[in-house]
């Protein structure tokens, strides 16, 4: 280190997520100047150790007197300040991966290759490389497909039939995919740049694809193995004991009767009074 760095620092931690006080572990500063002077800058290089989750990384933090900041103080008085441009490495996300995407794997057998063009289709992203990201989704679908039994000699359009066929993807899945394909395509073949927009959505179609290709029937594959193993260790429900029938004793002609409920007999009523005319 050439000079004392302060202790803590500010800076985007990328695992975080957003701006974090860091702790200090390295400092290095560079200094120079253009021959007669005129033009003076500085570079700061960081290594800082996030104080949330004790993340690593490097930031690296640029200026000169070519770059000032003009404005007025709180007193009113005309004030600069340099211009600080920072850069990070390893670099921040551009695009927050996946849950299912965690450090170790995607959690499906057999997935080793997919796994990591997935992986380097995000550090593509994080690198600011949009035609290789748009190149390797493009490979991804295509290490996807092999594993859920295409062909690897078919060309694109046949492949995305016979996933269909075989009930991998629907129609609507299919044209979505025919387009990542066709993007991926576009910047092998012309070197299309993609803009960070139609990235995001090119990156939304391949995780949709994966996650309901292979993570999503994984997961149910794991849910009905536990279900399977929960049910055995269920208890079932008792059945009560049978009651005995009861029945009503017989009534003798000596005991004595429940008063009846029925209607009177006709002899019991009064007679009825008679009308002339």
């Amino acid at each position: 280190m050439t000079e004392t760095a302060p202790a803590i620092r500010k800076a985007f931690c990328s695992e975080c997520g957003g701006m974090r006080n860091c702790d200090v572990r390295g400092h290095h500063k560079d200094y120079g100047q253009d021959g007669d002077g005129y033009m003076q800058w500085w570079i700061n290089w960081y290594i800082l150790q996030c104080r949330g989750c004790e993340h690593i990384f490097v930031q690296k933090s640029s200026a000169d007197t070519e770059n000032i900041h003009q404005f007025y103080n709180e007193l009113g008085e005309p004030d600069s300040e340099l211009i600080e441009t920072l850069s990070y490495w390893p670099a921040p996300s551009k695009r927050q991966k996946p849950e299912w995407l965690d450090d170790f794997g995607v959690h499906i057998g057999d997935a080793d290759e997919l796994e990591q063009a997935i992986r380097e289709v995000y550090g593509a992203l994080d690198a600011d490389l949009p035609i290789l990201a748009a190149i390797g989704m493009r490979t991804c679908f295509d290490v996807a497909a092999i594993l859920l039994g295409v062909e690897d000699n078919l060309p694109f359009a046949k492949k995305l039939d016979e996933l269909v066929r075989l009930q991998k993807i629907g129609g609507i899945d299919k044209d979505r995919l025919a387009l990542l394909v066709d993007a991926g395509s576009a910047s092998v073949h012309r070197g299309w740049k993609p803009k960070p927009k139609e990235l995001e959505t090119l990156a939304e179609i391949l995780e949709h694809f994966v996650f309901e290709a292979f993570v999503a029937p994984s997961r149910r594959s794991r849910l009905d193995a536990e279900a399977k193993k929960l049910e055995g260790n269920v208890p079932s429900r008792k059945r009560k004991k049978a009651e005995a029938p009861t029945t009503e004793a017989p009534t003798t002609a000596g005991s004595k009767s429940s008063p009846s409920t029925s209607e009177p007999s006709p002899a019991a009523l009064p007679p009825a009074r008679q009308t002339t005319s």
